[in-house]
């Protein structure tokens, strides 16, 4: 394996110790460049555009407990479903990963700050106007479904801006883990979460910008009267691929780098074979690139489905569970072979760790051809168990690092609360998906409960799912409310973990620059080492 290593950057000294003034209040945040500022941002905004995913989407389901009329949203319930989802996707799960890998990856390889920090800056006020422009088209009657021809061309317009912004933010991120490295960090020595976010970052630099080119072609099409792809009730079908196996499986890479840096911390012992979770996350990686996994298109403007569920799908679903089933069991066995302390960082890690697995398994079972699943709401219910595992183990990021992001640890029992929520919730909102996927109901924008013989038990399943969505909301409510009543403000101490990867080897908050000196790097775990290195030496230097 070639291995980069970059000499660090090291400051001329002054004759004036003094350090000029730095900016402050607005002014510190519009033009900041450092990487956790820019990180909390993301985070930050993210959280908002939750918020509003997460009201839309429970309006969705009222309108879903009576299949037979739309009270809510009438005529625009397509639309509303769309703006659920889709906001979902890329103005909350990916920035919400984006914004933790912009803060954390630095601090983990021994950088001082991101490869292109200016760029990182440039990509959340892309993101930011983007994102808020997108969801306003929604209002202005647009978006997929929509009837005013420049609300839509808004809505493409802006949803390929913000696939802009997420490549560029993830090639700084993708660039620091393979250039900025410390001495002596080879890539088999790169903590979990830094390597995931290389290897989502890799693959969403290769499938971000196929989206966006059909996007193009569909502000062609609109713009100009063409017909292959910009008809506004076609639009979404182009666009859903990303939410199916295997490209959704993309976007938990990440989550799966945080609950294994978590596991170790927590169970007070180095990660089990930590280079064969390398190789899994790296595998699970390559699996969910999926580009090639979007319906084709017809000379009028419709879809077809030629070879898509033809053997490489399934090929892909069936063999992407055996890495994270993998990895699971190398956080199993840490655990049991450590002495395993209870954290909420932990209880919402496993939460989405186990969410990730079981949308992961019920990825199986969309591929097996005579279960005729495929276009119905069992797909539903597993892009919502992988999207909302991702989003649970973002939440545990954010508490796990809550020292290295704002120098504040979050309150535990409001955490764990959200962690219990976010898992009983997410498993009551998405299994009756899965069921009245296998009873024949259509994804919502496919046509619903049409044709589906018994439509009383779909409508009670589906009540049965609006009652876990309100759970949903009430866990991320708690992570909110945690994140606004943080304790130990300004008394945290630099690693109230007993952490195991750099970034526990500096500061909380970090000073600019990260780091003054770092400990010798001869494992992928050198804060532990150095830890019980000198609890040996005290031992033996006892009488």
């Amino acid at each position: 394996m070639t291995v980069t290593e970059a000499p660090r950057a090291v400051a001329p000294a002054t004759a004036d110790p003094t350090p000029a003034a730095r900016p402050s209040g607005v002014a510190a945040v519009v033009g900041s460049g450092n990487p956790r500022t820019i990180g909390q941002l993301f985070i930050g905004t993210s959280l908002i555009f939750l918020l509003v995913s997460g009201v839309v989407g429970v309006l969705v389901g009222l309108e879903r407990i009576d299949t037979s009329s739309a009270d809510v949203f009438g005529d625009d319930l397509g639309r509303a479903y769309t703006l659920h989802t889709i906001t979902g996707l890329f103005l909350v799960v990916l920035p919400l990963l984006l914004g933790l890998a912009t803060a954390i990856v630095p601090l983990q390889v021994g950088a001082a700050t991101t490869a292109f920090p200016r760029v990182s800056a440039a990509a959340y006020w892309t993101y930011l106007i983007s994102g808020a422009l997108m969801v306003a088209s929604f209002a202005f009657d647009g978006g997929p479904f929509g009837s005013d021809a420049e609300g839509v061309d808004l809505f493409v317009v802006s949803l390929a801006a913000v696939l802009v912004a997420h490549t560029v933010a993830a090639i700084s991120v993708v660039t620091t883990v393979i250039t900025l490295r410390a001495p002596g960090l080879t890539l088999r020595r790169t903590p979990l979460f830094a390597w995931s976010s290389l290897v989502a970052g890799v693959v969403w630099v290769l499938t971000l910008p196929v989206l966006a080119a059909m996007l193009v072609l569909a502000y062609v099409d609109l713009r100009h009267g063409g017909q292959l792809v910009g008809r506004s009730d076609r639009l979404y079908d182009h666009i859903a691929w990303v939410f199916w196996q295997p490209t959704v499986y993309a976007f938990a890479v990440p989550a799966l780098g945080i609950v294994g840096d978590i596991v170790p911390t927590f169970g007070r012992r180095r990660l089990f074979k930590h280079n064969a979770a390398l190789l899994l996350i790296g595998l699970f990686g390559a699996l969910a690139f999926g580009a090639w996994a979007q319906l084709g298109v017809t000379n009028d403007g419709g879809v077809d489905t030629p070879w898509l569920f033809g053997g490489p799908w399934v090929t892909t679903g069936v063999v992407a569970a055996l890495p994270v089933l993998g990895l699971v069991g190398l956080l199993a066995t840490t655990l049991r072979k450590g002495a395993p302390r209870l954290g909420a960082p932990l209880l919402l890690g496993l939460a989405g760790a186990v969410l990730v697995l079981a949308g992961v398994a019920a990825g199986v079972a969309t591929v097996i051809k005579p279960l005729d699943l495929d276009g119905t709401t069992w797909m539903t219910g597993q892009a919502n168990l992988v999207l909302l595992g991702a989003i649970a183990a973002g939440f545990a990021g954010v508490a796990f690092w809550s020292p290295k992001l704002a120098g504040k640890l979050l309150p535990e029992p409001l955490l764990g609360l959200s962690a219990l929520l976010l898992l009983g919730g997410t498993l009551i909102y998405a299994v009756p998906d899965l069921v009245t996927g296998v009873m024949g109901q259509l994804r919502l924008v496919a046509g619903g409960a049409e044709g589906v013989d018994d439509i009383d038990t779909v409508e009670a399943l589906n009540l049965v799912s609006l009652i876990g969505g309100v759970i949903v909301v009430l866990g991320i409510l708690a992570f909110l409310l945690a994140m606004a009543k943080p304790r130990g403000a300004g008394q945290v101490a630099d690693d109230p973990w007993e952490g195991h990867t750099l970034e526990w080897a500096t500061a909380s908050p970090p000073a600019v620059g990260n780091f003054g000196t770092l400990p010798e790097i001869a494992s992928e775990a050198p804060v532990y080492d150095a830890r019980h290195a000198s609890s040996t030496a005290s031992t033996e230097a006892a009488p």
